[in-house]
């Protein structure tokens, strides 16, 4: 009996897009990709796979002419604190409830 899947190794997809294979193997260990793993280190991909890390890769363009609405760069509040900042800010004695601190 003769199955018909075609695999590629992380090398062989790497090759064929003249990437590294390390970014290969990174897009599937963080889930970005889907991909098949068999035991420990032994990724393959199927051509739907390869499909997904293109759709992955790919940037869409843009119009030239279009300009970006005025207040787009302005309205940073939409982006939230990082989890850096907030520590920072835990870190704070005033913000842990010291109340020598006022």
């Amino acid at each position: 009996m003769t199955i018909g899947y075609t695999a590629a190794t992380p090398q062989e997809v790497a090759e064929s897009f003249g990437i590294s294979v390390e970014w290969v193997r990174e897009q599937a260990r963080r889930g970005r990709v889907p991909h098949l793993k068999f035991g420990r280190g032994k990724i393959r991909f199927l051509p739907e796979h390869i499909d997904a890390l293109v759709r992955l890769a790919t940037v869409d363009g843009v119009d030239p002419e279009a300009e970006p609405p005025a207040e787009a760069s302005a309205n940073l509040g939409s982006l939230g604190a990082t989890v850096r900042s907030l520590r920072a800010h835990q870190r704070r004695p005033h913000v842990q409830g010291d109340p020598q601190m006022f």
